[in-house]
């Protein structure tokens, strides 16, 4: 009888009936919980299960949110328009330093120099010689902020 009732509902009143249901679902839930700790006659709402992308997924929405697809980005890496800026050289910066540092003879270069003759940062060819330059052997300082081959 209790169903027949609800088929004659209208949406609007079925949509009433529904937070009204959940509201003394959740009233119950709290006067349990005051009330000696007695568990609930009403079932909790199912939780829903968090989605996992997979791999390719994950790769796909983040090229999407960046505008770029994995051919668009292929086809800029290669641009000579992006070569010409020093972006991507033929030889490593290593290479290219420890080259210039051997046609500068024994007096070295200075870090300003290397920069600007291999197009980088002054920053990144100094980050360099502290980081990476410290491992060649070869590479002696002689002077603050000026680099040597001293092989």
């Amino acid at each position: 009888m209790h169903n027949n009732l609800l088929a004659k509902l209208s949406l609007q009143q079925l949509r009433e009936t529904i937070t009204i249901r959940e509201k003394i679902e959740d009233l119950e839930r709290e006067l349990d919980s005051i009330v000696d700790g007695r568990p609930s006659t009403t079932k909790a709402p199912a939780r829903l299960k968090k989605r996992k992308f997979s791999t390719a997924a994950r790769t796909k929405l983040s090229a999407a949110m960046k505008g770029t697809t994995k051919k668009e980005k292929q086809r800029l890496s290669k641009s000579p328009a992006a070569k010409a800026k020093g972006r991507l050289s033929s030889a490593p910066l290593k290479e290219r330093i420890v080259g210039t540092l051997k046609t500068a003879g024994k007096s070295g270069a200075t870090v300003k120099d290397l920069a600007a003759k291999l197009g980088k940062g002054y920053g990144n060819v100094s980050v360099w010689f502290h980081t990476t330059g410290k491992g060649i052997k070869e590479i002696k300082k002689v002077a603050p902020g000026r680099f040597a081959w001293g092989a």
